[in-house]
Parts: C-alpha cells; sequence; structure tokens
C-alpha cells in the first residue's frame, strides 16, 4: 500500500512515528491550558495547535500553524534488500529529508538513479536515455513512462534526460518506488534466477548450454 501522508484533519493516514507506521485512524484533539489570573483560574484553548492521536500506537503527534512539526515523518519507502551500499547512502538521505524538503529527496533521488544505472553499466548521465536502455534489457515499459510523468521528458524549460526537481511530495514518492522498482528487476530478480539456475542438474544444465549456443 502507498505511503498515505500525514494531513491536515485528515482522518486516517500512516502513522509519522517510525516506530509505527501503520495506516491507522488519527483522533484530533485541541489542547487546553489553565492560566491563573488574581487566584481565578480560567481555561483558554490554544488556536492553531492540535494533538492527533494515532489509533495504533496511541501516540501523539504535533501540529502548530497547519503543519506536522512533532515527528518529522519518514514515510518514504524503505530501500530494497539489494541496493547497493553506495547508492542506499544518498537513498537513506532522501529519506531523511522527504518530510521536511520533498524537493530535496527528489534532488538526491535523481543522483540515487544516475549512481544505480551507472552501476549497472550504462553512462549515468542522460536520464531518459538510460531508462531507455533498460528497457530494452527488460525493465517493463511502465517504468519509463513513469519518470517520463515525473518529467524526466520536460517540457520547453526542461532538457531531456533532465528531473524537473519541485516542491512536490507525491513525485518524490513516485521516485523511491521506481528506484526499488529498478533494483527487483535489473539485480533481484536476475540474482534469483541465476541461483535458481544453479541448482538444475549438469546434464540439463549442458543440454541447455548446446541448446543456446546453436
Amino acid at each position: 500500500m502507498p505511503a498515505i501522508l500525514p494531513e491536515l484533519r485528515k482522518k486516517a493516514f500512516h502513522c509519522p512515528y517510525s516506530d509505527c507506521g501503520v495506516y491507522a485512524k488519527q483522533t484530533w484533539r485541541t489542547p487546553n491550558v489553565q492560566k491563573v489570573e488574581g487566584g481565578a483560574a480560567r481555561v483558554i484553548q490554544l488556536v492553531n495547535i492540535f494533538l492527533v492521536e494515532c489509533d495504533y500506537c496511541q501516540k501523539y503527534s504535533i501540529w502548530a500553524d497547519e503543519k506536522l512539526v512533532h515527528p518529522l515523518p519518514m514515510n518514504a519507502p524503505q530501500a530494497h534488500t539489494e541496493m547497493p551500499v553506495d547508492v542506499k547512502v544518498d537513498y537513506e538521505e532522501a529519506r531523511g529529508v522527504f518530510a521536511s524538503s520533498p524537493r530535496s529527496s527528489a534532488a538526491l533521488l535523481r543522483l540515487v538513479i544516475q549512481k544505480l544505472c551507472a552501476g549497472l553499466g550504462l553512462p549515468g548521465k542522460n536520464l531518459n536515455a538510460d531508462i531507455g536502455a533498460l528497457v530494452a534489457r527488460g525493465l517493463p515499459v511502465q517504468v519509463q513512462q513513469s519518470l517520463d510523468i515525473v518529467r524526466v521528458v520536460g517540457n520547453n524549460q526542461v532538457h531531456p534526460g533532465v528531473l524537473d526537481v519541485r516542491d512536490d511530495a507525491p513525485l518524490a514518492l513516485t521516485l523511491f518506488e521506481l528506484v526499488n522498482i529498478i533494483i527487483e528487476n535489473q539485480i533481484s530478480v536476475p540474482k534469483q534466477v541465476a541461483a535458481l539456475y544453479a541448482k538444475l542438474p549438469v546434464a540439463a544444465r549442458k543440454q541447455v548450454d548446446e541448446r543456446d549456443a546453436k
């Protein structure tokens, strides 16, 4: 299920606490404070401050001036288990800044995709050309189409192969997912198939090799 980001007055979303992260009902409450003046106490309702309780973990997130201020959410997809170490460093940095700056997150993910393509033997300079080459290798064409949607091939103001990085959380989330799709298709699945092929009897593998050599 794609991450449902916290949103003002939304009744359900993925909990922003990293040790929860569950999609759950969220109960919004307006806190009050007690003020004592001249020996008399009166209750004052805070304006533009909300305490929001997650129905699953019972923890409260804090909202001020219509923004989530605590905790800063990390609802971006986790890194694929087969992600190369040098790529994962930038990927995790992108996750870390996603809540406060989707624009910065998307910029880092552009670097992630470039490094990933370079690691797969491609130039790693023109994303449009690199992803097209991966499609020729078997990457689903929908990945190319998705990258087109998030403006890998831009309008008249954006050169082909350059991401139009904007302050756009949905765009950044799409890039997170696309990185993991590329790794699944180009790294994980080939590794699984190779492992299965290695389990075939030697005679069977020899027959296949002889067939393919013809």
